[in-house]
């Protein structure tokens, strides 16, 4: 109540003040989300007056959709030092008690000087591969695809996988063919990306871990799943699967198939196995054969020891 009546106070007295600023701290103790930032208008670049550690915490506004409350909703995090920003003063002109509501990009033309205030004390952003460029995404944009996602996924596809008794299958390429301002992307700092395309024609959902695994749903719904380590699936209760077409499994390397109860395996047409190599086969109770036509059966040698 004390927050809130001390706001209603500064807005009554027509106190509201607003402000645009550089972050340069986001490191909060509290972990709140909270973030130091220079405002313009009331500092200066020079650090030696004003140091960064000085700055005053400004809390981060967050949006309906967010409870703010037990960690319900979206963490407030998300701005880098050097992302522009603004926000207003709670106690208005005092400016002692910052809330920062929201960010701007721009086509940035400097990498960053640690030194001077107003930049990312670390150097790191604006990244010096992306100056004189738009801040939004390049997949979003449409521009400089060959240096995103899109080429190391198009030079990773799998090609020319065999398939049992002849044939083979390839990974297919991804369709991305996205128009601004159709792409809605999100990435994180580390290279996840997560794409909502509804460019015309090219709709896709696109799911990218920064290792090379993805899932990838195509235009007319087709979806390509590619995990580039293990993979582990577990249900807790029965698991349904419907294919509709044909089936095709192939495994580089060894089979292990255990299941603990009964194996039912039903064929509505011809079942045929090769086996490159030995074929031994333990039965611990009865074994029963049953034909309805001929059987035959060509082995060089039986040993039934």
């Amino acid at each position: 109540m004390i927050n809130n009546q001390h706001a209603i106070h500064s807005f009554s007295m027509g106190a509201f003040v607003w402000w645009t600023g550089v972050v340069e701290d986001r490191n909060d103790p509290e972990k709140l989300g909270r973030l130091k930032i220079r405002f313009l208008g009331y500092h200066s670049d020079d650090k030696a007056l004003i140091p960064s550690g000085d700055l005053h915490w400004a809390y981060p506004s967050q949006s309906i959709t967010n409870a703010a409350m037990n960690g319900i909703g979206r963490s407030p995090t998300g701005m880098v030092e050097g992302s522009h920003c603004w926000g207003f003063f709670r106690d208005g002109h005092n400016a002692q008690d910052p809330v920062v509501c929201g960010t701007w990009g721009g086509i940035p033309a400097k990498a960053a000087v640690g030194s001077k205030g107003f930049n990312d004390p670390n150097g790191k952003y604006p990244k010096s591969d992306h100056l004189n460029e738009p801040d939004t995404h390049r997949l979003a944009r449409g521009e400089k695809v060959s240096e995103t996602i899109v080429q190391p996924k198009k030079d990773g596809i799998d090609t020319g996988v065999a398939i049992a008794f002849g044939g083979t299958w390839d990974e297919p390429e991804t369709p991305y063919a996205a128009k601004y301002p159709y792409n809605h992307v999100t990435e994180s700092e580390s290279g996840h990306t997560f794409e909502v395309d509804d460019t015309p024609g090219a709709e896709r959902i696109h799911q990218y871990h920064r290792s090379g695994s993805f899932e990838e749903t195509h235009p007319d719904g087709t979806t390509v799943s590619k995990v580039v380590k293990d993979r582990y699936t577990i249900v807790a209760g029965d698991d349904f699967v419907h294919i509709t077409g044909v089936a095709n499994i192939t495994v580089s390397g060894d089979a292990n198939i255990h299941v603990e109860g009964n194996t039912n395996v039903q064929t509505g047409g011809n079942h045929k196995e090769k086996v490159a190599g030995n074929y031994e086969l333990k039965i611990g109770g009865t074994c029963k054969v049953e034909s309805g036509g001929m059987m035959s059966f060509k082995a060089p040698r039986i040993d039934l020891n």
